[in-house]
């Protein structure tokens, strides 16, 4: 089986105020295994690398379910990072974040 996650975005670089100081970023890994866990955690790494002032969180679905994080937040879904088209998505994902105005 093919490991993947849901990227989300929450925060103010998602809403309506225009400024933002960071990019609030929330990652869904699918299971709870070991290679779950590993891929959330590559993709995690990776994203830092590629977004400045990134703010990460992760969860697996069960946890977010019990804290209700996407709805209490208002995180809004970016996409999904495929274990089998990484770079590509990861790309993708990065290109469609919102660009932060330098301080």
């Amino acid at each position: 089986m093919t490991c993947s996650v849901t990227v989300y975005g929450f925060g103010s670089a998602f809403g309506d105020t225009g400024a933002a100081n960071d990019v609030d970023l929330l990652i869904v890994h699918h299971g709870t295994e070991p290679a779950s866990c590993q891929f959330a955690i590559g993709c995690k790494r990776q994203l830092a690398g590629s977004v400045a002032r990134a703010h990460i969180t992760m969860l697996s679905d069960g946890e977010e379910a019990q804290l209700q994080f996407i709805k209490t937040a208002r995180a809004v879904g970016l996409g999904t990072v495929r274990e089998d088209h990484f770079d590509g998505d990861l790309t993708t994902l990065v290109a469609s974040l919102p660009k932060l105005e330098r301080q």
